[in-house]
């Protein structure tokens, strides 16, 4: 039997919820749990690394369970962060807190790092599902991989980015009374109509959607050009075809499709050999 499948995620996070769900359904893994940024923070953490680099963890939750490298199989990275310490923003011992705010921050990602071939999702020094990856830099990178993008810019003021293309739009970065030709910068972004709901999820090896042939290939190279296979790619129509719009590091995960490839990508990730042997 594989060994425990972490869903790392935010309270609330409705994907994980439904990840959680089909795993619970299913007999072919160690079970599931999830865990949420509160969870990370009040834990215990014995995180030590060896001088070849190699980093060992034991968690004891909150609740008692105690958690080591050997027992998880795979883990579904979505954190948004650790929740900031009661007197991290004000208050006389500010800087304290921050400063312990961050080493929570740092431990976590050392240990997903440790983890790396067992874990969904990106991996980054920061410890969070987005890293350094903003939705442009991740846009950038999905036009490079020979995906259609649709077209985003900016400029200094509405005027001088000119009259917007069919299905763009000019969004302030700021409420200004001057009007369209006063000095607010503008970005230019696509016009997505609200009930367009065309996407891809990639899962590993699988891409599913209606575009899944156009775009597999492309898809697979982006994957390898964020360092994650688990993203979702969301659609807008244009007259010369769909164009990618968003780039998403935590997928939705709302359609059943997707919530069921998510969690056999899990439990193959589970089932693979790369879990250290002592």
């Amino acid at each position: 039997m594989s060994g425990m499948i972490l869903l790392l995620a935010a309270p609330g996070d409705g994907g994980a919820a439904a990840v959680a769900r089909e795993l619970s359904a299913r007999d072919d893994h160690g079970g599931v749990l999830t865990l949420t940024p509160d969870d990370l923070a009040r834990a215990r953490w014995s995180h030590r690394v060896n001088g070849a680099g190699e980093a060992s963890t034991r968690l004891t939750l909150p609740t008692g369970q105690v958690l080591d490298d050997l027992s998880i199989g795979a883990v579904l990275h979505r954190l948004p962060g650790l929740p900031l310490a009661e007197g991290a923003v004000n208050g006389p011992r500010a800087k304290d807190a921050l400063y312990t705010h961050c080493e929570r921050q740092a431990l976590v990602a050392s240990w997903l790092l440790s983890l790396a071939p067992q874990v969904i999702g990106l991996i980054s020094a920061y410890g969070t599902a987005h890293g350094t990856v903003s939705r442009t830099t991740a846009l950038v990178h999905a036009e490079r991989c020979g995906l259609p993008v649709a077209r985003r810019g900016g400029a200094t003021r509405a005027g001088l980015a000119g009259r917007p293309a069919p299905g763009e739009r000019h969004v302030p970065r700021l409420a200004w009374p001057g009007g369209p030709g006063s000095p607010v910068p503008v970005d230019v972004l696509p016009q997505v109509p609200a009930a367009y709901r065309d996407t891809l999820l990639v899962a590993g090896d699988r891409v599913i959607g209606p575009r899944a042939d156009d775009h597999y290939e492309r898809c697979q190279r982006l994957g390898d050009a964020l360092s994650t296979r688990h993203f979702e790619l969301r659609f807008a129509p244009r007259a010369t075809g769909a164009v990618v719009t968003e780039v998403h590091l935590c997928p939705r995960l709302h359609d059943p499709l997707h919530v069921e490839a998510t969690a056999s990508f899990l439990v193959a990730t589970a089932e693979q050999p790369t879990r250290r042997l002592a």
